[in-house]
């Protein structure tokens, strides 16, 4: 790697400012690949060499990329939180105001996890027991119903509520966030998945790590959770390679963005940020095949033309 564009104090000061670690990914898909025979033919490995014309300058924009993507995708992802919680609240709150103690609305399969899930959720109680939300609903109803409680739980507590809840409370949450098939297991279970995601990417964010080209191949997003995305303008099948990555994540946040807000402007940021760093970020490593982000434009494009004909 060359430090040629960059004076050497400058380069040591980020290096230190940011930490070798945390740089180090940055420039990780910079060292040139090895394959390892016979073992592992189809395998390669990173050497410690770089690629020809890697500089630090090109290593440092990718990590500033990165920076910016966290920024948009965490305030994304926030504002999903606070929306699917009220959802929840909302619907729960019908069974009883505790409800989510109740056995009776959680897969028997999942009894156990809820038992443990309360005990985390005693924890978060304790950790808050300040707050006046939950202080005055102890003080004066002895519990806590669950439109206050929600307020102190994490991305995680509420994602793994959803996961366990028996299939009619979900087809309601679903229905209540304008799914086209609420009760279509795909829709169901795709919507348990999708949260999942979101809270891995959510965790990265808050601990600043880096995200732009992360994977999630072993679980993709479901296409059926993007059912208020134009497939066609969006370039997105099934077997998209951007479900996997990032890509699909951007989709999955728009998808539930646009259920909260018509009038977002959430993808129009995310898009101009991409194409600002054309011809220097490789795009397929979010997902975007053959480099290319035109799908974005494209169903923006698409969402204009529908909105100036309603």
């Amino acid at each position: 790697m060359s430090f040629e564009d960059l004076p050497p104090e400058q380069a040591v000061k980020k290096i230190m400012n940011i930490g070798y670690y945390r740089l180090s990914g940055y420039w990780y898909p910079f060292r040139k690949l090895k394959l390892i025979p016979p073992v592992a033919p189809d395998e390669a490995r990173r050497e410690e060499t770089f690629l020809e014309g890697t500089t630090f300058t090109t290593v440092y924009a990718h990590y500033l990329f990165d920076v910016k993507l966290r920024s948009s995708i965490f305030y994304g992802i926030e504002r999903i939180e606070t929306y699917l919680k009220a959802k929840i609240a909302y619907e729960l709150g019908k069974v009883s105001p505790t409800a989510y103690k109740d056995k009776n609305i959680i897969q028997y399969r999942h009894h156990y996890r809820h038992d443990t899930w309360l005990e985390k959720l005693d924890s978060l109680i304790e950790r808050n027991s300040d707050k006046d939300c939950i202080r005055w609903n102890l003080d004066k109803y002895g519990d806590i119903p669950i439109w206050a409680i929600v307020d102190i739980w994490d991305f995680g507590t509420m994602s793994r509520f959803y996961g366990m809840l028996e299939d009619k409370y979900k087809h309601q949450i679903c229905k209540s966030l304008g799914f086209l098939k609420p009760n279509s297991a795909n829709v169901r279970d795709g919507l348990k998945t999708a949260l999942e995601h979101l809270n891995t990417v959510r965790n990265r964010c808050a601990h600043h790590a880096r995200l732009w080209n992360t994977d999630f191949s072993d679980s993709k997003i479901s296409i059926d959770v993007l059912d208020n995305i134009d497939l066609t303008a969006s370039r997105l099948s099934p077997k998209s390679p951007e479900l996997s990555r990032m890509a699909g994540i951007i989709f999955l946040i728009w998808s539930l963005t646009k259920r909260i807000s018509c009038n977002s402007t959430w993808l129009s940021s995310v898009n101009d940020h991409l194409e600002k760093h054309q011809g220097v970020i490789p795009f397929n490593s979010m997902g975007f095949d053959n480099n290319n982000i035109s799908g974005l434009k494209n169903l923006l494009d698409k969402e204009k033309e529908q909105s100036a004909q309603s």
